[in-house]
Order: structure tokens, then C-alpha cells, then sequence
């Protein structure tokens, strides 16, 4: 039989994608005097295929077009699942990275006196909101089957020292009146101490765990100790000023030789006079630093007006910088830079201590051992006996944390003694004769007047280079 007497009915093939989120259908030409598809057959063979969700009608119609036939057509497709919409907290207070710092003002000016390290809260006030995750909406593929949505992130309310949650755990609240800060990650209320005078014998010394504002002057032989920050408005003379966080003296420090101020984070005053000053961080001054010591574990920095480092000893880890280094009297003046002076110090200590700590663990381990070797079980001990065994284990605990911690640092500290290599010096306008340059263990001495310059270490040795 001839093609042209066959008689062959149009056919109608059901195919998917991956996963069913989509179907084709393939409508196939007649042959002869077949019959062409129709509408009907169609719609039955997705049915007889599964196919229930989403089917689109004009696709349909577009497979029965003859010009269509034997192309695959979408005819129909899923619905992919939503994934629900991740929680948020919503923090109601500046962050630190937001208002701590220097304020520079169009002209390029820096405000080394506002540096916003204080944001007070008062109790009950909203500290942060939690936005709950949504369960987002279910899918379906072609075949009518469910796919399931993805939850949207939850995140925990970072309720932090001096906070309170409510009952449903969505809203943060300061417990205290206090300056609210962020903490490894949580929100936390320290209470500021502002003393509306001068410190002296109408307050006595100070000694508070959070915050200190003075609004007046801290004057000779007085001491001041916070937990957090110190900011003294007016000056710091002949006192003793320590404090857990950053000092801020928009005033001048003069401490002569009873007095210091330390900070373990950052130090910043109009000048330095005669006084002995350390910061953990960097040693921020706008005027001069004369005839003084003064180390920082950061930077030391004397960038306004006359920016001058006269006479004494400044030590940094990585960059001492002003203007004028010395003076025309070739005052003899010490800049050391390489090596953090506190790491020194404290590394010579965590060896110590480690010693001893490790004395005690091989002490206690023996003890340990010699229980152990002798069979008997904790049941059969006295009461008295089982109290110092557990007690003898807990020690034994502690002290190899203790000492897992030290090592940690001691690798640390030693990575850090090698860093010496980007420890610099920078003489922004001139260093005169006097001036002594100490970067690690390696010296140089200016003889002559030296403009524009910057000491760097290369080689082992003190190298002298151009800013300009």
C-alpha cells in the first residue's frame, strides 16, 4: 500500500522535564487521509499522563497549528516553591563603627576631641527589634505534587549585660540607665559615671566599673580608674589616670614623674607635657608630645598645627608620625617603633607562668595515675576522699585549658614578632640632629636636618626614604 493510500491518525506524545517542572506535548502529522488531532485529544493525553497543574492553554492550541507539527511545545509548568524571607534584628541605636572615630568637616579638618565613643540609653529604652522568618510558599510541579519551601533564617535577639527581652523574645530593652555598646556580638548596657567637676578633694579618687565623663580636671595626686572609657573635658595634671577602655582628654596631660595615664585601648589629648602616657591601641595627640614617655601598642600620631615630638622616649609597634621629629636644639629624642612594648612584657610572663602551670598539671596527673592504679572504684570511696578526687579533676581541667589558651597567645605573640618588617617612621615636614630611630633592633641617628622623610626597615637595617 502506497503512502498515499495510508490512513494515519495524528498522534499527540507527553514528555517532561527535570524534576516534572515542566510537560511538552508533540503533536504528530497525519498521514493520508488520517485524521488531524483535535483539542480533545490532546487535553485526554495530558490527563492519561499526569499532567493536572498549570496547563496553558494557548500552548495547546499552538501544538494543533499545522505549521506546528512534530515540535515539541510547553505545555505546561510548575510552580517553584518560595523561599520564605530570612528574620532581621533591627538595631535602634547608632552602632560603634557608626559614631566612633574622628569627625572630619568639609575643609578636611580633624576632630580628634569628638570621637562619639559614648551613646547613653536610658532603662526600658528599645535597643533592638527581631523581625520573625517567614515559612515561604510551597511549590507544585506538573503532576499536581507538592515541593516544599525553604524557611527563611532565624535570628536570636544578642541580649548582651543589662538588657531584657519580653515574653516573646522580639523586643530588646536597656535594664539600666547606661551606655549601650556591642560586645562580642551582644548588645550590653554599661552605666556612665559623669562627675560634673573637677576630680580633687571634694570627690576623692575614682573608681568605677563602667564609663567615667569628668566635665572638669583631674588634678595633681588624684587617681582615676574606670573599667570602660575616661573622657576628661578639661586637663589631666600630676594624677594617675587608668582605664579598662579608651582615654579622651580634650585638654592637655601633664602627669610629671607621680603621675600616668594608661588606656588599653586608645589615647587621644591636645598635647603631651613631662608625663608618661601608654595605649594599648594608638596614642592620638593634635598638638605636640615633649619630654615625655610614651608607648602604644598601635600607632603614635601627631598630626596638627605645630605636630611636634620633642626630647623623651616614643615607643609604638607600627608607626610613630608628626610633622617635626627633634628640634633645632637637637634635643636628643628616642623613637622606637617594630616591636609592640607591651608584647615583650607579656610574653616573658606567659612563658613563666606556663612553667608553672605545667608543674602543676604533671603533678596532679601523677596523683591521678597513682588512683588509677590502685583498682579502686569512686563507689567505695569516702565522701570526703570522692569531693577531693572530683575536685582534683576539675583542677586538672582547668589548668590544661589554661594552658591551650597560653599557647594560643605565645603563637601569637611570636607571629607578631615578626611583623617588624612594616613598622615605620614619618617626619612629615623635618627630623633635626638628635633624633635616635630604633625600628626592631636596628638604629639610626639623624645628624643632619631631614625633610619630608620616612625610616623604614630593609634588610636589617634602617633605610631612609622620601615622601615627596
Amino acid at each position: 500500500m502506497s503512502e498515499a493510500d495510508a490512513r494515519i491518525d495524528g498522534q499527540v506524545r507527553v514528555s517532561f522535564g527535570p524534576g516534572k517542572m515542566q510537560a511538552f506535548i508533540e503533536v504528530t502529522a497525519p498521514v493520508g487521509e488520517g485524521l488531524a488531532c483535535t483539542r480533545e485529544q490532546v487535553i485526554k493525553a495530558l490527563v492519561a499522563a499526569g499532567v493536572v497543574h498549570n496547563i496553558i492553554d494557548p500552548a495547546v492550541e499552538e501544538a494543533l497549528q499545522e505549521k506546528n507539527w512534530n515540535d515539541k511545545i510547553l505545555a505546561a509548568k510548575g510552580t517553584a516553591p518560595k523561599q520564605g524571607e530570612d528574620g532581621r534584628l533591627i538595631v535602634k541605636f547608632p552602632l560603634p563603627k557608626e559614631r566612633i572615630g574622628p569627625k572630619v568637616d568639609n575643609k578636611g579638618n580633624v576632630n580628634y576631641y569628638d570621637l562619639g565613643l559614648i551613646h547613653n540609653v536610658k532603662a526600658g529604652d528599645l535597643l533592638v527589634e527581631r523581625i520573625l522568618p517567614t515559612d515561604g510558599i510551597p511549590g507544585m510541579d506538573v503532576a499536581g505534587n507538592e515541593i516544599a519551601a525553604k524557611k527563611g533564617r532565624d535570628y536570636r535577639l544578642p541580649r548582651g549585660k543589662n538588657t531584657v527581652a519580653d515574653e516573646q523574645e522580639l523586643k530588646l530593652y536597656a535594664a539600666c540607665d547606661g551606655h549601650v555598646n556591642i560586645v562580642d556580638g551582644k548588645v550590653v548596657v554599661e552605666p556612665v559615671l559623669t562627675i560634673a567637676q573637677d576630680i580633687d578633694f571634694a570627690t576623692g579618687n575614682v573608681d568605677f566599673i563602667g564609663d567615667i565623663v569628668i566635665i572638669g580636671n583631674i588634678t595633681a595626686g588624684f587617681k582615676v580608674k574606670a573599667k570602660g572609657d575616661i573622657q576628661v573635658n578639661g586637663f589631666i595634671e600630676g594624677a594617675e589616670v587608668t582605664a579598662g577602655g579608651n582615654i579622651i582628654v580634650k585638654g592637655g596631660i601633664t602627669t610629671g614623674i607621680k603621675g600616668f595615664v594608661k588606656a588599653e585601648k586608645d589615647v587621644s589629648a591636645r598635647f603631651v607635657e613631662n608625663s608618661r602616657v601608654e595605649a594599648g591601641g594608638d596614642l592620638i595627640i593634635s598638638e605636640a608630645i615633649m619630654q615625655s614617655y610614651v608607648k602604644a601598642g598601635g600607632s603614635v600620631k601627631v598630626n596638627e598645627r605645630r605636630a611636634t615630638i620633642v626630647g623623651g622616649v616614643t615607643q609604638a609597634s607600627y608607626l610613630v608620625e608628626a610633622k617635626v621629629l627633634g628640634s633645632q636644639l637637637a634635643t636628643q629624642t628616642t623613637v622606637e617603633v617594630g616591636i609592640n612594648p607591651y608584647y615583650r612584657e607579656e610574653y616573658q610572663q606567659l612563658l613563666k607562668r606556663g612553667n608553672e602551670k605545667r608543674k602543676q598539671l604533671d603533678a596532679l596527673n601523677h596523683n591521678l595515675q597513682v588512683f588509677q592504679r590502685s583498682g579502686i572504684s569512686t563507689e567505695n570511696l569516702p565522701d570526703s576522699k570522692r569531693l577531693a578526687l572530683i575536685k582534683m579533676l576539675d583542677e586538672f581541667k582547668t589548668i590544661r585549658q589554661e594552658l591551650a589558651a597560653m599557647d594560643d597567645r605565645i603563637k601569637f605573640l611570636e607571629e607578631e614578632f615578626e611583623r617588624v618588617q612594616a613598622a615605620r617612621v614619618r617626619a612629615l615636614e623635618i627630623a633635626y640632629p638628635g633624633v635616635r630611630i630604633s625600628i626592631g633592633h636596628a638604629i639610626y641617628i639623624v645628624n643632619d636636618p631631614i625633610k619630608y622623610s620616612e625610616f623604614i626597615l630593609e634588610e636589617g637595617e634602617v633605610r631612609l626614604t622620601s615622601l615627596r
